[in-house]
């Protein structure tokens, strides 16, 4: 049996699918979007808009923070933005460890 491999960006949720897996409401998604914390693939407006499946995470994530620690999303927004560099950091410490380590005697 051929094993086939599929990655996120293959996947797309409409507005509605993105809400009801979130458990969110589309005013509180309009929210969201207004906040660059979900970012619409495609769409002029609400009901066409299409999210990758890593704004799913990201929704869930962001609403997470907010019951935990109750910040407004803007807030919410910029530890998000943070956390993102913050992992890019990481993969770009990482690479260079490997690149270092061949120098190694």
């Amino acid at each position: 049996m051929q094993q086939i491999n599929i990655s996120e960006q293959d996947y797309w949720l409409s507005s509605d699918e993105l809400c009801e897996c979130s458990d969110i409401s589309s005013g509180l998604l309009l929210e969201l979007v207004e906040h660059s914390i979900a970012i619409p693939l495609q769409g002029e407006v609400i009901e066409q808009w299409r999210f990758s499946v890593a704004n799913l995470h990201k929704v869930k994530k962001a609403t997470r923070i907010q019951r935990d620690l109750a910040l407004d999303w803007g807030g919410i927004g910029l530890i998000l933005q943070l956390l993102d560099e913050r992992e890019k950091l990481e993969q770009e410490v990482d690479t260079l460890k490997q690149q270092l380590s061949r120098f190694n005697i």
